[in-house]
């Protein structure tokens, strides 16, 4: 799958965690976002109008619709694009509920970044701040968030120590299983993923799990200037060739996301099946500002929330 990815820049890249289900990987900049003059202004457009299209697919009436869009659009201005944080690269690794981070690489106003969250809830050390908050997901955990002015980190907050260690130690802690999404990572495309759906699906076991997926063992995902391709091991014959008629239907649906830019093609190949587009800047840029728009979405609508936070590792209240 990597052909021509296989001896890239070995500059280093934040991987705090060993063993991850899911690594992902998103470069923000290839939207042309922080570009200057027209570009920038053509993928700020593109950005608020697909979080607006994004709520409306997920049942939003157009006045919510149209609410959000503009408090993206004020986030854009206001926040990203003011130079108050300026988030370049993405990286998300997950094991399980309790083991995951979430790391933001840009620049980073951090006094004024954490004002939002209460300056009196925030402990602030020379080169870093630090503030803990209820998960969203699950309010009896805790998730622990370190702002310093060129990398953001959350995860959840019994595991901080090591995760804040392995990231000052700048090692790249990913074993073997994961060796092809550090090759992708490192020439910076716009989006990379790797996911072990062998063990994502053994720790969901307890829950309903797709016909169409349990065949599925392992995906790796590349789009770039050089090669966009996905793939799907699926090392079972028959269920190969049932997932690939499953796969050959929803072709045309990602043509048409990716606004008839390019033609995408499936087809089986070894004990995988591959789909790929012809590679190109256009694409790439398409991705990278439609990645922005759909991680944009939930937060936008997440700030209807107030965060729990806490500076303090003693407050047992956590208010």
């Amino acid at each position: 799958m990597l052909s021509g990815f296989n001896d890239p820049q070995a500059d280093y890249f934040p991987a705090p965690l060993a063993s991850p289900q899911l690594s992902f990987y998103a470069n923000f900049t290839a939207s042309g976002l922080y570009d200057t003059g027209e570009a920038a202004l053509n993928a700020s457009q593109e950005i608020v109008s697909q979080v607006e299209s994004l709520c409306v697919a997920r049942g939003a009436d157009k006045t919510a619709s149209h609410n959000i869009r503009t408090a993206a659009e004020n986030l854009l201005n206001d926040r990203l694009l003011s130079g108050q944080m300026r988030v370049y690269e993405l990286f998300f690794y997950y094991a399980d509920q309790q083991n995951f981070a979430v790391i933001l690489r840009g620049e980073f106003v951090r006094q004024r970044l954490l004002a939002v969250l209460g300056s009196d809830k925030i402990s602030d050390g020379d080169d870093a701040s630090v503030a803990r908050f209820r998960s969203p997901l699950n309010p009896a955990e805790l998730l622990y968030m370190q702002v310093g002015s060129d990398e953001a980190v959350i995860c959840p907050d019994n595991i901080s120590g090591n995760i804040a260690e392995q990231l000052a130690s700048r090692r790249n802690m990913l074993g073997k299983d994961f060796t092809s999404f550090s090759k992708m990572v490192r020439v910076r495309p716009a989006v990379a993923a790797e996911i072990n759906l062998a063990a994502l699906q053994n720790s969901a076991a307890a829950g309903p799990v797709p016909d169409w997926f349990k065949a599925l063992r392992h995906t790796r995902l590349i789009v770039s200037s050089q090669m966009t391709k996905m793939q799907l091991f699926v090392p079972d014959p028959e269920e190969r060739e049932h997932l690939l008629r499953q796969v050959e239907g929803l072709v045309g649906g990602l043509r048409e996301h990716a606004g008839n830019l390019v033609d995408f093609s499936a087809a089986a190949s070894g004990n995988s099946i591959f789909i790929e587009a012809p590679a190109g800047e256009e694409l790439e840029r398409l991705v990278s500002s439609r990645s922005i728009a759909f991680l944009m979405h939930f937060f936008v609508r997440a700030q209807k929330s107030q965060l729990m936070v806490s500076s303090r590792e003693t407050d047992d209240k956590r208010e």
